[in-house]
């Protein structure tokens, strides 16, 4: 990478507060014409990290000073987009304020170290089908009625359900918050025949948006427990799909999430047993649990793999993918979240550096120093609106070419994993696709 060189120059006109740093978000060059500035949130981040005042505005003029002009001294550098355009990288104070201008200086000559040309691995989209889906079916509903009750949680980030809050939806945790007559949506984890009988006592309209893999593992559930098996749901306590499922058939179902409660499984019949694995994590992660529980008893059987949620394993192998090819990766979330704490030890595990940022401000020259490919990890955590952020500054410090390297599994043969009919059975394929 070649190393841009921070030039001083006087912004005619701009007047900058004592005590405070310009960040420029566009500047006018007297050669170029005016030139954006898409770095300047993270010029504007490292300079709030050490105490300094920063306003964002646009510098129309930026020049060479002579001894008569007035106006704030500005720190300036260039880069070349990968369309070939000029973007600039600017930040300036007043000229007798030696304490911000040397903060301003030395972010711009920080960032100007680290531009060069890059690849960016972009974020795949956290949020499964089923979960898009039913936040379709919400916005619909809530464009339709302007009121809408979602019983329990909804899959989507903590910015788009305060957003349909404000729209008018209702989180409620129990029925008897909900108005009789009231439509209630569903979401994509589903929920047990108990409450959907309890809702239609109550006359409330019920929006089913419960995910058809969801609703697969549901009726599975069913099927065994009225062959009389007792249903062993391999996954994790306390995870929303879990009251649906169990539900189906409470007192012949059970979890187990580990090997041990594996060990712990007690049936009448060892021949009449049944497992299930749960939608929404990974299928690879209930492998040594289903080991453990046909060691056991050899006669348990398990649905159809066609019919298994791949999506957890998808995401797990597609952020595992990025990391290999990837210097660092930006994990995109809030740091105490688990999700995002998740993301960030697959990175790691394959030998990446990872830097967990919940604004785009909070990204650090020092991460992408020899740095030529970035890779994103997007938490279920983060803003909607941090992965366009971050692409777009980081835009602004060179070339950056922008793919999206996601693996998907195919089923192949089979349409749709509720339809039974015969079928030739291919193989489960899984493939990594970059675009």
């Amino acid at each position: 990478m070649s190393r841009s060189i921070a030039r001083e120059c006087l912004a005619p006109g701009t007047t900058v507060p004592p005590g405070e740093v310009l960040v420029a978000t566009e500047i006018g060059d007297p050669s170029a014409g005016l030139l954006a500035c898409p770095a300047a949130p993270l010029v504007g981040g490292t300079l709030r990290r050490r105490g300094i005042r920063v306003r964002y505005a646009p510098v129309p003029r930026c020049g060479d000073a002579s001894p008569s002009d007035s106006g704030a001294t500005f720190f300036v550098t260039s880069a070349l987009g990968r369309d070939g355009t000029a973007t600039a990288i600017g930040a300036g104070a007043s000229r007798s304020n030696g304490v911000a201008l040397a903060a301003a200086r030395a972010a711009v000559e920080e960032w100007a170290a680290v531009v060069g040309t890059r690849r960016l691995l972009d974020a795949v989209s956290p949020w499964c089908p089923g979960a898009v889906q039913a936040l379709r079916q919400a916005r619909q509903a809530l464009a339709a009625a302007g009121t809408l009750y979602i019983y329990g949680r909804l899959a989507a980030s903590p910015e788009v359900c305060a957003e349909l809050e404000k729209a008018g939806a209702v989180f409620a945790g129990s029925l008897t918050d909900i108005p009789h007559g009231a439509a209630v949506l569903i979401p994509a984890h589903g929920a047990a025949p108990q409450l959907r009988d309890e809702a239609a006592e109550r006359g409330l309209d019920i929006i089913d948006a419960t995910c058809s893999l969801v609703a697969g593992a549901q009726a599975e559930a069913r099927r065994f427990a009225d062959r009389g098996d007792q249903v062993v749901l391999i996954g994790q306590a306390g995870h929303a799909v879990v009251a649906g499922i169990l539900g189906q058939a409470p007192e012949r179902s059970i979890i187990a999430g580990s090997q041990a409660s594996a060990g712990a499984v007690s049936v009448a019949d060892p021949r009449r047993i049944s497992y299930l694995p749960q939608p929404g994590i990974p299928v690879e992660d209930t492998t040594l649990v289903t080991a453990a529980l046909r060691s056991r008893f050899p006669g348990a059987r398990g649905p159809d793999p066609d019919t298994f949620c791949y999506a957890a394993s998808d995401r797990t192998e597609t952020i595992r993918t990025v990391a290999a090819s990837c210097d660092v990766v930006l994990v995109l979330g809030a740091e105490d979240d688990a999700d995002t704490r998740h993301l960030a030890d697959l990175a790691r595990s394959c030998h990446a550096k990872a830097h967990v940022i919940a604004e785009v401000t909070e990204i650090a020259a020092a991460w992408l120093a020899g740095t030529s490919a970035i890779g994103l990890a997007e938490s279920t955590s983060a803003s909607p609106l941090l992965a366009a952020q971050v692409r777009q500054a980081l835009s602004g410090l060179g070339p950056l070419s922008v793919t999206r390297r996601q693996v998907t599994t195919e089923i192949q043969g089979r349409r749709r994993p509720a339809k039974r009919k015969p079928v030739t059975r291919k193989p489960v394929t899984r493939r990594s696709a970059e675009h």
